[in-house]
């Protein structure tokens, strides 16, 4: 695990929250990348990464496919 990743694991439950909300509704716009996540939440790359992993492991997103050497995500159909 990357030591980067390790200081998200003691955010507070209602900030990761926070966060996977945002990326929710930056992925209702349609699937994106990594990048263009980034961009509409402005959160820090590293972030979006960890919460995609984590939403990835809940079946709340799915990989959609690659664009420009980057994994696509997008919200999983319920």
């Amino acid at each position: 695990m990357s030591r980067m990743f390790g200081q998200f694991f003691t955010q507070k439950r209602g900030d990761v929250r926070k966060q996977r909300k945002a990326i929710t509704e930056a992925l209702k716009a349609g699937p994106a990348s990594v990048s263009k996540i980034t961009e509409a939440t402005e959160f820090e790359k590293d972030l979006v990464v960890w919460n995609l992993m984590g939403m990835l492991r809940w079946g709340d997103v799915e990989v959609a496919g690659e664009e420009n050497h980057e994994m696509v995500y997008n919200l999983k159909e319920v």
